[in-house]
């Protein structure tokens, strides 16, 4: 199983609406065993991947006894529930604990994606913990460039202390929401790519369009929605997942 956290510390930034995405992207693989973790409380890709077939609540990764799913074709859920708050007030034994029992999953699926909490806690030390890959989409706005150093800093924190060293394999910051005639975001986007080189950027963009806020509340995939404005974003966000897909295929760094 290959695994991805979309991870921010921020709200706002599209982070729920790339998620689900993929997962309807990777789903479309024939035979394909998608398994989403919804880890933020808020709940919105539970919301919005209602549909899909329902493997129980992401807390009891966490907490109770070990998790049985059978890994189907199509996409599973573990969706966000109320009891997810605890993990703080339990950090020393609830994150070692979701770590075993996320490994017992492994077998069962080919793709796990897992959307995180816009805050830096425990949940997100777990995510980072399993996980092979990262995706961090950013808004391009002034504030939003504060928390990139952060975010890269904590991923260190977890591979160093946590991981033994393992890499977690960085797919990059992905520009989310660009304005594209927004002289002002085009020149943090410079700013960034000076920094930290293109290393640090995903080979891609995701543009302000309003195709992606009817597809969440719709509850289906962009490129399933017949108007022409959504049919722009379905293609420009299906260049960008069949990148992330290519990228998980490689061979995880050791």
């Amino acid at each position: 199983m290959r695994t991805i956290v979309v991870n921010n510390q921020k709200g706002g930034v599209g982070k729920t609406m790339l998620a689900v995405h993929l997962a309807w992207f990777l789903a479309e693989e024939h035979g394909a065993r998608v398994l989403f973790v919804d880890l933020d409380p808020q709940a919105n890709a539970s919301y919005t991947l209602d549909a899909e077939r329902k493997g129980g609540i992401s807390s009891a990764l966490f907490f109770g006894p070990d998790v049985q799913i059978e890994g189907l074709p199509g996409i599973t859920v573990l969706r966000a529930d109320e009891k997810l708050h605890s993990v703080e007030q339990h950090i020393n034994t609830a994150v070692p604990a979701m770590a075993k029992r996320f490994a017992a999953l492994k077998e069962q699926f080919d793709y796990c994606i897992v959307d995180t909490p816009p805050t830096w806690g425990g949940r997100n030390f777990a995510a980072l913990l399993v996980t092979d890959y990262v995706i961090s989409p950013i808004d391009l706005e002034d504030y939003s460039l504060q928390g990139v150093g952060t975010l890269r800093k904590q991923v260190k924190l977890v591979e160093d202390q946590a991981r033994g060293g393992r890499r977690i394999g960085f797919l990059g910051l992905l520009p989310s929401r660009l304005i594209s005639n927004s002289p002002r975001q085009r020149e943090n986007l410079k700013t960034l790519i000076n920094q930290g080189g293109t290393s640090l950027m995903f080979e891609g963009v995701i543009t302000q369009r309003q195709g992606y806020a009817e597809a969440l509340s719709t509850k289906t995939p962009v490129w399933t929605i017949k108007k022409s404005a959504a049919q722009d974003a379905g293609r420009e966000l299906r260049g960008v997942l069949a990148t992330i897909k290519d990228r998980m295929a490689a061979p995880v760094a050791a």
